[in-house]
């Protein structure tokens, strides 16, 4: 899917301007930062050597990004799929397949 494409913004939209509110109300989401800040602070508390630091947290961001890509993708699929769904509804199933041959 292109990155202009509607789908794209509008989950840009929500996930921009929706998600804050609900993750703020959340409770399953604010222990997940709660347990997250715990660790944090214990890791800190190791006093590691700059060098492995940088490297828990390379490991630890690139993990966020495959969640974060995951969940963004999972949610395209997700339009899509309702999108195809009211497209059979609106659509004749003969009129689809004869623009789907051409």
């Amino acid at each position: 899917m292109g990155k202009e494409s509607a789908l794209c913004q509008l989950m840009g939209v929500r996930m921009n301007g929706v998600m804050n509110g609900i993750t703020n109300s959340d409770g399953q989401y604010q222990e997940i930062i709660r347990k997250s800040d715990e660790y944090s602070g214990r890791l800190k508390e190791l006093d590691l050597p700059e060098e492995v630091q940088l490297l828990i947290d390379r490991y630890v961001s690139e993990q966020n990004a495959l969640g974060s890509r995951y969940g963004m993708l999972a949610y395209l699929l997700g339009f899509s799929d309702c999108k195809e769904i009211l497209l059979e509804k609106i659509l004749p199933i003969g009129t689809k397949e004869k623009d789907s041959e051409a």
